[in-house]
């Protein structure tokens, strides 16, 4: 399990490429930059994702890929889209066709693992809360509860609690939610109901829910240090 105490945040970087001709070579160099990422003094695990379009996704639409860094600080990431950004060379052909790129910190509240097996799938449940400080603090109890509730299901191996962290390295705009429960699972059905359109563990706690994705788990790095 990640030292959560150690590293406090999760970043989350996040992009689209609609045109797929170079998405082999996309894929391959994010592969390695993850891992050199991971290997770097600050950072820890990263992991990389693909949403899953359709299906039982709610909220507003978030980009199809991200890499997710468990870090120390989010002072770490220094760099910020060039306006006008660089020219493409043949080496880095993808370049060309990345868009809609986003960078968002969160600090967490709450890592529980199960068991130490990888999910293939990766789901986000965001929310906000509404009401004085006291049921702020109400909310985030009741949540963590849930979220041990919905770890106890079959195919759930860990589960983050995490809360928006605004930072001045944080490109594009707030998250949609403040708080969001994160879940490393074997499949999207696993938490979510289809076939009732519904949690298998409703949360109950006087929150306004305002998105689940799931998405894909491509690759997770580990440190190699």
């Amino acid at each position: 399990m990640i030292d959560i105490e150690t590293y406090r945040y999760l970043c989350f970087v996040r992009f689209d490429l609609p045109n797929k001709e170079f998405d082999r070579e996309f894929n391959r160099h994010y592969d390695e930059h993850i891992q050199e990422l991971a290997d770097k003094l600050g950072y820890s695990t990263a992991w990389r994702t693909r949403e899953l379009r359709g299906g039982d996704n709610e909220g507003v639409m978030e980009q199809e890929y991200q890499q997710i860094y468990a870090i120390q600080d989010p002072a770490l990431f220094k760099s910020f889209p060039q306006n006008p950004p660089p020219p493409v060379t043949e080496k880095e052909p993808w370049r060309r066709d990345l868009c809609n790129w986003g960078r968002v910190f969160y600090r967490v509240l709450g890592l529980n693992e199960k068991d130490t097996r990888s999910g293939r799938y990766w789901a986000r449940c965001e929310f906000n809360v509404r009401g004085a400080a006291a049921e702020e603090r109400d909310f985030q109890t009741k949540l963590g509860q849930h979220i041990k509730d919905v770890l106890a299901l079959p195919g759930v191996h860990r589960a983050w609690q995490l809360q928006h962290a605004p930072h001045a390295a944080q490109v594009a705009s707030d998250p949609i939610g403040k708080y969001m429960a994160l879940y490393e699972i074997d499949a999207p059905e696993n938490i979510f109901d289809p076939s009732l359109g519904e949690d298998r563990v409703p949360l109950k706690a006087g929150q306004e829910f305002v998105g689940r994705h799931f998405a894909r788990l491509l690759l997770k790095a580990e440190p190699r240090r």
